[in-house]
């Protein structure tokens, strides 16, 4: 929505933004829900029982067809294949990837329009400004088939795991987008689309004093699952625990956008009486993941190849983490081949109790930047053996400062303690192997442009990418 779209919007009356909200998801529809969504959705569909030999070899043939595109349509690609001295049909499957370069986030950032596939009208393709993980945006190119590819994998893939269909089950979600302008402080926060039979819920509003508020609201909508950010869905769900109010029955919760941990997960357990369905994927559209009923990750085999590296670039053995390194197989407005996410994560061994034979992914680490860096290298993720033993907290943050100097922000609840601080310092300590950690007891914690909540932020300075490659030619 425009700046000018944005305000008449916010100063429209109720019934007047519940129009609006379901006329922009009829217009929405047209680019997600077409005929080319159907099409998407039945082959998805057809390949859910697929045995792993089946799935390989779909990769094989699919990522010939999209490294033959980008040497022939991406200009980007021709460059660097032709430095590299590769020619498109030297990749004829999974075991020749490592022949091509690694595609670095600074590269889409500086020259987005150099990795759009010529062949097709720029004018008529959807350009998408993605709040950027590291704080700096990303333009990101996709058509209409390519837009119903992402909201049918997460249909069927996500949703359709817990029984749910979008558009026919009601929904609550809560998003970055602002249905409410930021100086509003009385309900209500949300909007209804019609269209999607869908309450849209601010992020951007959930502070203690309209907690109730929403949680009135969500009641009385009668949703059939809630999706959303993790810490804003969250939030909601620990004012419901800790009120001691009336749990709000959902038959399902979705996460996406954020990585899920325990205690968040444990809270809207208690307040909606629901499994939690985490998703993993990115805006560049180069992997999805979802998880399934017994609580593994399964990535999509079909979407994306995903290889896991270590500082080197060198593969690490199943179980161990690394670099997520990953190739798209359905993007072919903007082809991604061996792009960097910038995630730490795992590829597991073993199958799934669950009978699929798609892959399974670790739980993601975190950020390369947003994990904490001791004083002898090691990275460390995952913090949520930290909060343990700890009642008093709603949520927390772990800033790194220096190599040995560390301060654990936390907004405390009703029954927290100096203890509680105590025990979380205690249990840093002991993961990272001692420093300076400080408590710092904050009435809130911020979110980024986006609405994301951020639960490691390092402020080590970065290393120039000339050191970085530097580095690399060293080793």
């Amino acid at each position: 929505m425009t700046g000018l779209g944005q305000r008449a919007y916010w100063l429209a009356p109720y019934f007047l933004k519940r129009w609006m909200a379901s006329w922009s998801a009829r217009r929405l529809d047209g680019q997600r829900y077409g005929p080319e969504y159907d099409a998407v959705l039945s082959e998805i569909r057809e390949r859910d029982g697929w045995s792993a030999e089946q799935f390989a070899a779909y990769q094989n043939e699919a990522l010939r067809r999209i490294v033959q595109l980008a040497g022939e349509h991406v200009p980007y690609y021709q460059r660097r294949f032709a430095e590299a001295g590769i020619s498109p049909q030297d990749i004829r499957g999974v075991e020749d990837l490592s022949r091509l370069p690694i595609l670095e986030k600074n590269v889409v950032r500086e020259f987005p329009t150099q990795l759009l596939n010529q062949t097709l009208d720029r004018a008529s393709l959807i350009l998408l400004h993605t709040s950027g993980t590291t704080g700096t945006p990303l333009d990101l190119y996709r058509d209409r088939r390519l837009s119903a590819t992402a909201c049918a994998y997460f249909d069927a893939r996500c949703h359709a795991v817990a029984g749910m269909q979008r558009r026919v089950n009601r929904s609550v979600s809560i998003g970055g987008h602002l249905v409410a302008p930021p100086w509003r402080t009385r309900p209500p926060f949300w909007v209804y689309n019609a269209r999607w039979r869908q309450l849209y819920m601010s992020s951007s509003h959930l502070a203690p004093q309209y907690l109730d508020a929403y949680v009135d609201a969500i009641r009385e909508f009668a949703a059939d699952y809630i999706e959303g950010y993790p810490s804003s869905v969250y939030a909601i769900a620990r004012h419901i625990v800790d009120q001691k109010l009336e749990p709000v029955r959902m038959k399902a919760c979705f996460t996406t956008a954020e990585t899920l941990l325990e205690y968040q997960r444990d809270a809207i357990s208690g307040a909606f009486c629901c499994w939690t369905y985490d998703q993993y994927g990115c805006g560049e559209m180069a992997v999805f993941a979802a998880e399934c009923r017994e609580g593994s990750l399964h990535l999509s085999p079909e979407y994306g190849i995903v290889e896991v590296l270590d500082a080197q670039d060198r593969p690490v053995l199943p179980g161990e983490v690394g670099q997520l390194v990953c190739t798209s197989l359905v993007n072919h407005v903007q082809p991604f081949l061996r792009y960097r996410l910038g995630d730490l994560g795992c590829l597991l061994p073993g199958r799934c109790r669950c009978g699929s034979e798609m892959p399974m992914l670790g739980q993601i680490e975190g950020r390369i930047d947003a994990v904490l860096v001791t004083r002898d290298g090691r990275r460390i993720g995952r913090l949520d053996p930290v909060f343990k033993g700890a009642r008093g907290i709603v949520e927390a943050q772990v800033v790194q400062d220096d190599l040995d100097r560390f301060r654990i922000r936390i907004v405390p609840a009703k029954d927290y303690t100096d203890n509680d601080g105590r025990v979380v310092a205690a249990n840093l300590a002991h993961r990272i192997g001692g420093g300076d950690i400080r408590v710092e007891v904050v009435p809130a914690i911020e979110r980024t442009a986006a609405g994301k909540f951020q639960a490691v932020v390092s402020l080590l300075p970065r290393p120039s990418a000339a050191a970085a490659s530097a580095s690399k030619h060293d080793g």
